[in-house]
């Protein structure tokens, strides 16, 4: 059965041709019904257009200006996801996401995943599995992560060099490093005054009960 095409052909006689995508009848006059089976044709005709239509496609120069940092690793974590031509999640390790968490996702500009990292984060026992299971996942998440924001530059530029953008959109947070360097330093120093001012507070403490001691 010959489907409907927006493009008809013509029979010798100069005549315009159509074919019913549903009954399969001859159609020579131009209509938006078939008149045999009532078949809606504008719907068959858009179709049609929108299977002609070139899919965007891809490719690995795309994901290393996207990813520019560490590009190479990332490239061989990604080919693991995509097997004969379809996507596939495959657990892999990542250990600056184990070590880094939310901070890591920061840093790739994954903010929903750092946000819902970071939740996880606060909720016992929940947070210390979601922590081991982001090191197994982290590359995956970002390979669809990439994907997504490729294909929607590609939508906007469909031809031509988009390297440029790519990298600004995608890329890392230079800032999160040393952020996240300052934030531990804090912790640290509070972390040894807590434990400077412990045995100075039980020292005066004691002070305080030896001299009430005179009086007893």
């Amino acid at each position: 059965m010959t489907e409907y095409s927006p493009s008809p052909n013509n029979d010798p006689s100069g005549r315009e041709v159509k074919f019913c995508p549903e009954c399969g009848k001859e159609m020579i006059q131009p209509a938006k019904y078939c008149p045999y089976c009532g078949h809606s044709l504008e719907n068959a005709a858009n179709h049609a257009g929108q299977d002609s239509q070139p899919k965007l496609q891809i490719e690995e120069q795309d994901f290393i200006a996207f990813a520019v940092n560490n590009a190479g690793y990332y490239m061989h974590e990604f080919r693991k996801f995509r097997v004969a031509g379809i996507d596939a999640f495959s657990a892999t390790w990542n250990w600056a996401a184990f070590l880094g968490g939310f901070g890591w996702m920061l840093y790739r500009k994954m903010y929903m995943w750092a946000i819902i990292a970071f939740v996880l984060s606060l909720i016992p026992y929940l947070g210390l599995a979601a922590w081991m299971a982001f090191g197994a996942v982290a590359n995956y998440l970002y390979y669809e992560h990439a994907k997504k924001k490729i294909l929607d530059i590609r939508t906007i530029h469909p031809s031509g060099d988009i390297s440029v953008i790519l990298s600004h959109i995608g890329g890392v947070n230079k800032w999160v490093p040393t952020a996240a360097t300052i934030l531990t330093i804090l912790l640290l120093l509070l972390f040894l005054a807590f434990f400077l001012l412990i045995p100075f507070s039980f020292y005066n403490l004691f002070n305080v009960f030896k001299g009430q001691s005179k009086y007893i």
